[in-house]
């Protein structure tokens, strides 16, 4: 007598995180504004490396390859928690006082039945985006994109870029145990994702309850109701 309750998947890429709030960044901030764009077209592949000189396009490839060869996030799959519909129970002329009574409770606090699940579809996201381990995966990606912009400025004035902040082997080794503990997180939390919330889920249990109770409540009413139309004789058998 309940509506479905199935819910809707929402598929999201982690990596998406670390480019998000560019479109907050103030347009007087040229140099994290041109940061924000140099990571979302390394992390999306479509890095521009041409360049004058032949060892700076070569710098160039070469940071896109280090972003490239970095291991892969799994999406997250975060369910969309719908809320249950309840359908009215219809009160019949032969019910009782005391059952018309009880469907009209139950109506009353089903029908109007409404949860907020703003802050379970979020929560685990802003888990990811506080971690340590995204962090320093992040604070990477903009080390990359960093020497992109040095190589830029440095090709620009006719020089070759002498590779002063490259990122080094220590570096390079952390944010990759850092995606892989990402990922155990990302695919454990993917494996155990409750479809429904538990509040939805006692409403549905207790509404489906009361349902089985009015049944039994009626069938009760009508067997009392057969006994005290019997005739005396019939009772005293």
């Amino acid at each position: 007598m309940s509506a479905t309750t199935a819910p809707n998947s929402l598929v999201m890429n982690p990596t998406s995180m670390l480019v998000e709030m560019k479109s907050f960044i103030p347009s007087s901030y040229t140099f994290e504004t041109e940061i924000q764009k140099i990571k979302q077209e390394l992390l999306q592949g479509d890095l521009n490396c041409s360049a004058k000189d032949e060892t700076n396009e070569q710098y160039l490839y070469e940071m896109q390859d280090i972003i490239d060869h970095l291991p892969k996030l799994p999406e997250i799959q975060q369910q969309k928690l719908t809320i249950p519909e309840f359908d009215e129970i219809e009160v019949k002329p032969s019910d009782s006082v005391e059952i018309k009574k009880f469907i009209r409770n139950v109506n009353y606090e089903f029908l109007g039945f409404h949860y907020n699940h703003k802050d379970c579809d979020m929560v685990y996201f802003i888990d990811i985006y506080k971690s340590e381990e995204f962090k320093t995966y992040d604070n990477f990606v903009s080390l990359v994109a960093e020497c992109v912009l040095q190589i830029r400025d440095k090709d620009r004035r006719g020089k070759v870029w002498n590779q002063q902040i490259k990122p080094a082997a220590f570096e390079l080794k952390k944010t990759i145990y850092a995606l892989l503990v990402l990922a155990g997180q990302i695919s454990e939390y993917n494996a155990k994702m409750n479809s429904q919330c538990s509040k939805c889920k006692a409403a549905t249990r207790k509404y489906n309850y009361s349902v089985k109770e009015i049944e039994r409540m009626r069938k009760d009413h009508t067997d009392l109701k057969k006994e005290v139309e019997k005739p005396a004789e019939d009772k005293m058998d």
